[in-house]
């Protein structure tokens, strides 16, 4: 382009070609994901072939006038598509499409970037990276920055906090993630070492850690380790697990400050510590006091299949406790567990997976201990006695997020009874593979359970009894006893409140059938998250028949929904004014990234 000269016609741009668009079959509504698509082919093909951008080429942009005229064009194209669908002209969809990119080519041919002050365009680059929609993303980002120019790979090596998050995902020796850790400077850094990686398909065995590897690459990561705020670390032998725990004992012992915020150490292998070839023996009979006791800092600590000197490792102040997979004889006594919980007065999320205290010949012959600010209870993978045992510990009358799972081999409504008191403000539950008997007892109490959930407004689901959701359109009234004396008033819906489901490893039309219904009920569902990668399983006809019924997306990896953060946010009369991360609820929880 000349210097000041004028935009190119809309008709130099590229073309679309029409048989992407043609009637009779599908025609991409504005605003859809197909149209999106298209409006990012143009924007790559015309990319592809303009020149490079030089100070020289610098343009004045388009009149107002041809702007307006730009405007209306779109905007009657738009209106075409939308009134006529199959049967509009492809040539509207495509000049449409192409006037959209020609108008955000001029934006960026016009913004005179490089004249901000360095500061702005640097914290420009930081809601570039800090806002995408997944780790991975997070990863490109940072490197296309340093790609563009000269100013801007100063500016972005020379910003600490662009590099500060590293998840080892190279292979060793870990070139470009020590590059990171090198430009991360005097930053608190966040470090996620895992052992899995998708990228290296059939070679993943290449990135297993033996306890020497895992002991030289923490010496390394130690250089820095009063500043490192979070350590996220997922292997699946025992032996680099405990590594690392040793290695922060270690530290701690020799008085090194250790000012870590969050701690998630997973173990994904066998879940008995004692078995296999790769265990140190005294890995559980001796274990480690977690950071050699220095845990002032720690407010969120995670370990699965792993455990540390629970006796002897102060851990107080905690936001978030999550236990997983880990045997009852390694596990902390009942009163340590108690005691715990009371030193952690502000927990907001409590989760255990296969793993809690060791019961006592008297499990229940407590007061249960109060935990006002929990938000969310996970309990997963307990026969019906031990999951009775835990829920009878704790009084969280405040709890908005309850998920059960993994409770398979026995009928579980007494649990269902148990809960039904405790936590009548949810507002989200998640029930994965939950085994109840549906007969009329089992009917009746998760009839009153529902019931006793006025507020609840998002279900996840999987692995559920079909008659479990029918519940839900049910005439309420039906499953009462008379002599009951509960205020459930008969005609009244379940979950009125009730707007999102997310799903996976359910038959798509039990779905699609009861989103009909509860419409029926002027009771829509009006969005349905489908949990990947079980998402990616389903039929073009699957997917086509659930959108007729509701808004459909793919849920977000290691993140929460826009609805779930909403509905985690208590009310201001509830005295919770949030601001802590209401994400992570597996191992891939990578904000860290």
């Amino acid at each position: 382009m000349e210097p000041n000269s004028a935009p190119p016609p809309a008709h130099q741009l590229v073309q679309i070609p029409t048989q992407t668009l043609h009637p009779g079959i599908s025609v991409p509504l504005p605003g859809t994901r197909g149209y999106v698509a298209l409006q990012t082919q143009v924007m790559k093909d015309t990319l592809a072939k303009a020149p490079e951008p030089t100070p020289e080429s610098r343009c004045k942009g388009p009149s107002q006038e041809l702007w307006t005229q730009w405007t209306e064009e779109i905007k009657n194209g738009e209106q075409q598509i939308r009134d006529l669908r199959f049967r509009v002209d492809p040539s509207v969809i495509s000049r449409t499409i192409r006037l959209k990119f020609l108008r955000i080519w001029m934006y960026w041919r016009t913004f005179r970037l490089h004249d901000l002050p360095p500061e702005i365009i640097a914290n420009i680059f930081r809601y570039v990276v800090w806002s995408t929609g997944n780790p991975a993303e997070g990863v490109v980002q940072r490197l296309w920055l340093t790609w563009v120019c000269r100013l801007w790979r100063e500016l972005a090596i020379g910003d600490a906090t662009l590099w500060n998050a590293i998840w080892f995902r190279d292979s060793a020796p870990y070139e470009r993630s020590f590059a990171w850790f090198d430009r991360a400077g005097t930053a608190p850094i966040d470090i996620r070492l895992d052992e899995r990686n998708a990228l290296l398909g059939k070679n993943e065995d290449q990135r297993v850690f033996t306890p020497e590897q895992m002991s030289n690459l923490l010496d390394r990561l130690f250089v820095k380790l009063p500043q490192i705020r979070m350590l996220v670390v997922i292997v699946d032998k025992w032996a680099p697990a405990v590594t690392v725990l040793r290695k922060l004992q270690e530290a701690g012992n020799a008085g090194i400050p250790i000012n870590i915020e969050r701690l998630e150490i997973y173990r994904t292998g066998t879940p008995n510590p004692w078995v296999g070839p790769d265990l140190d023996n005294d890995g559980h009979r001796d274990p480690p006091l977690l950071n050699g006791g220095q845990t002032r800092m720690l407010n969120h600590l995670c370990l699965a299949g792993v455990h540390v000197d629970w006796d002897e490792t102060p851990l107080r102040n905690l936001s978030t406790l999550d236990l997983r997979s880990m045997p009852v004889d390694v596990a902390p006594s009942l009163e340590r567990f108690r005691a715990l919980l009371r030193e952690c007065p502000m927990l907001t999320r409590l989760a255990l997976d296969g793993s809690g205290p060791r019961p006592t010949e008297k499990p229940f012959d407590h007061i249960p201990v109060d935990l006002l600010h929990l938000k969310t209870l996970v309990l997963g993978s307990f026969s019906l006695p031990y999951a009775c045992f835990i829920v009878s510990q704790i009084n969280a009358p405040h709890l908005l997020d309850l998920t059960l799972m993994a409770l398979s081999g026995t009928d579980y409504v007494p649990l269902i009874k148990l809960l039904t008191p405790k936590f009548t403000e949810v507002r989200l539950l998640t029930l994965y593979g939950v085994h109840v008997e549906m007969t009329p007892l089992g009917k009746a109490a998760m009839a009153r359970w529902f019931l006793a959930m006025p507020d609840l407004a998002y279900v996840r689901i999987a692995q559920l009894k079909t008659s479990v959701l029918k519940l839900l359109l049910d005439d309420p009234g039906k499953y009462m006893q008379l002599n009951d004396t509960s205020n459930y008033p008969s005609g009244d819906a379940f979950c009125p409140n009730l707007k999102t489901l997310e799903v996976q490893a359910m038959p798509y039309a039990t779905i699609v059938d009861f989103c009909r219904r509860r419409t029926e009920m002027a009771l829509p569902i009006t969005k349905i998250y489908l949990n990947p990668p079980w998402a990616h399983t389903l039929s073009v006809q699957a997917v086509r028949e659930l959108r007729s019924v509701a808004a459909v997306y793919v849920a977000p990896v290691g993140t929460n929904t826009v609805e779930e953060n909403e509905l985690l946010q208590r009310d201001p009369e509830g005295g919770d004014d949030d601001d802590d991360d209401d994400d992570d609820d597996e191992e891939d929880d990578d904000e860290d990234n």
